[in-house]
């Protein structure tokens, strides 16, 4: 068959159309696929044990007063950290604030600037934010 193929022009001409139009095809799926990728400035990067985030986390939030933790890092030049988003619900007392901060300015050689703290809100919270709004109405 392989002989056929060999010695006829016009199928092997055949083959040789399908194989081109093959090679375009994947070349604009891949393209496309590169082109609609959503590119905002951020990474995430995961190391072999688990994540940098969920470590952070886990590590802020043994801290005394702190309570529950979410972080976002923000990467800049050769994949260091160049910013870092803490909400924690201790945040609100300055003492604990503070400590957050110096924690991740300590692990990430950042200065002050870079590092921003916020309170956030526990569930209880939203909760009684709840009953007080379906009370007031």
């Amino acid at each position: 068959m392989l002989e056929k193929w060999k010695n006829d022009p016009e199928k092997r001409d055949k083959l040789m159309k399908a194989a081109a139009v093959l090679i375009i095809l994947a070349v604009i799926f891949l393209s496309f696929d590169v082109f609609t990728q959503n590119r905002d400035g951020r990474k995430q990067i995961i190391d072999s044990d688990g994540g940098t985030e969920t470590e952070l986390c886990s590590i802020l939030s043994d801290i005394d007063g702190v309570g529950a933790v979410d972080v976002m890092l923000q990467y800049g030049e050769k994949d260091q950290v160049a910013g870092v988003i803490v909400t924690a619900e201790g945040a609100g007392n300055p003492v604990v604030k503070n400590d957050l901060i110096k924690a991740v300015m300590a692990l990430f050689d950042i200065s002050s600037a870079n590092v921003e703290v916020f309170e956030k809100t526990s569930a209880s919270d939203m909760e009684k934010d709840k009953e007080e709004k379906s009370n007031g109405q």
